[in-house]
């Protein structure tokens, strides 16, 4: 099992006990002007406020500098720099303040250069992630996820013959069963923090079905520190399907757990607009509570029971319901009003 080993990223620590992280990647290059990269900040106080706890930037050129320092600087959640190639951005990238930084070692050169990165790393009290992927392993003859496994034991025997063991691993596939051999394999032998992660995973649908079956069975057997769900789409989508994982393994407790039907004929409330206008608001919440969104009356009174809050309708004539009762009946045009003043007054 992993994690017993820590690494600090920052003030935020990883290991056994600790707990387990959302990561997700900005999708842009980084802006120049400060207005853009406030909006930058802003965005990630938002991912923030819906539970994402570290951002990972690319850190293509020296030309980002400045740029990249002002996030580093300003950021409430720790940066991370993605490096590939030039060892010197990875130095750059540690100068501009990131908490941790991702490389793979083989492709960075000489080892006199990986070692280079590590004693800055050092110096900076700066993480390094071992990030590899499938796809960018050296040559061999071992079935990928031994050689995945034992590439990055081979890296962490150079950093440690450096004194640096502020390490985080990562080992991700397309494949999903490549994916959990590697990990469930690295496990066994290293008390390092992994990221879990399937790398390239597709569109909304497949990248979430593929993410959640090998991350949820690794989380499930206590491997795992952090994690990412890639996916083709927004980043948004990422953390909330990075939340809804670990709320449903009992891994992560705060936040809004929807309860909402997927509409049928019946419907003479639509839910799925309602849900559409108002789960922007609830992403943003942290209060542990369950909230159901019904389009009628047939299961609708039954799931508010259950529910913290909820909300179901016939025509213009909208229910809120809070701990199965039914408190209030509003118009469609004031129920979203509704029930975010309920939400914030529960308790």
């Amino acid at each position: 099992m992993t994690g017993d080993h820590q690494v600090m990223i920052g003030n935020t620590i990883l290991g056994r006990g600790f707990p387990i992280l959302i990561q997700t990647m900005y999708d842009s290059a980084l802006p120049k002007d400060i207005g853009a990269l406030d909006d930058l900040l802003r965005r990630i106080g938002k991912l923030n406020a819906m539970g994402c706890d570290i951002i990972r930037f690319s850190y293509p050129s020296k030309d980002d500098h400045a740029s990249f320092a002002y996030i580093c600087k300003h950021s409430p959640i720790p940066v991370v720099a993605d490096i590939h190639f030039d060892y010197q951005l990875a130095l750059d990238a540690i100068a501009c303040g990131c908490r941790k930084i991702r490389i793979n070692p083989g492709n960075i050169g000489s080892r006199w250069k990986v070692d280079e990165v590590v004693k800055s790393a050092k110096d900076h009290n700066t993480a390094i992630r071992i990030g590899l992927n499938s796809g960018s392993l050296p040559k061999g003859n071992d079935p990928v996820p031994t050689l995945m496994c034992n590439t990055a034991l081979t890296y962490l025997s150079w950093f440690e013959q450096a004194n640096f063991t502020n390490t985080v691993v990562s080992l991700k596939a397309s494949d999903t069963e490549v994916t959990l051999e590697a990990n469930r394999l690295f496990a066994s032998l290293s008390d390092y923090p992994l990221h879990l992660g399937v790398t390239e995973a597709g569109s909304v649908v497949s990248a979430i079905t593929r993410s959640t079956w090998a991350l949820g069975q690794l989380l499930s057997e206590g491997i795992g520190n952090t994690l990412r769900i890639s996916i083709t789409g927004e980043i948004e989508t990422e953390v909330q399907a990075g939340v809804e994982l670990l709320r449903t393994l009992g891994l992560r407790k705060k936040g809004i757990r929807v309860v909402s039907c997927p509409r049928c004929g019946r419907h003479s409330f639509d839910s799925q607009g309602f849900l559409q206008s108002i789960e922007a608001d609830l992403l943003t919440i942290d209060k542990d509570l369950t909230v159901a969104i019904m389009g009628c009356q047939v299961n609708g009174p039954g799931e508010a029971k259950a529910a913290d809050l909820a909300i179901t309708g016939i025509g213009n004539s909208i229910f809120l319901y809070e701990k199965g009762v039914l408190v209030k009946k509003v118009t469609q045009q004031d129920a979203k009003a509704a029930l975010l003043e309920a939400i914030e007054h529960a308790k």
